[in-house]
């Protein structure tokens, strides 16, 4: 499956931050976005400590990209 980067963008922009409510992609906190066909990369950049919120918003922004 091949993914353009406007679809990807609208897919992760449902994402929400759970401490400030906003999406990651209107707050310009993904970063390094790569697509190579079917396989994404991403960063996503976070202005507080995070550590313990990974896995859950990797599963969800996973679950976004993948959908």
């Amino acid at each position: 499956m091949t993914v353009n980067e406007t679809t990807l963008m609208a897919a992760l922009a449902s994402v929400q931050d759970p401490h400030t409510g906003k999406d990651y992609v209107s707050t310009r906190a993904v970063r390094n976005l790569q697509i190579n066909g079917g396989d994404v990369a991403f960063d996503v950049e976070m202005g507080y400590p995070a550590k313990s919120l990974v896995p859950q918003l990797r599963s969800q922004l996973v679950a976004a990209a993948t959908t």
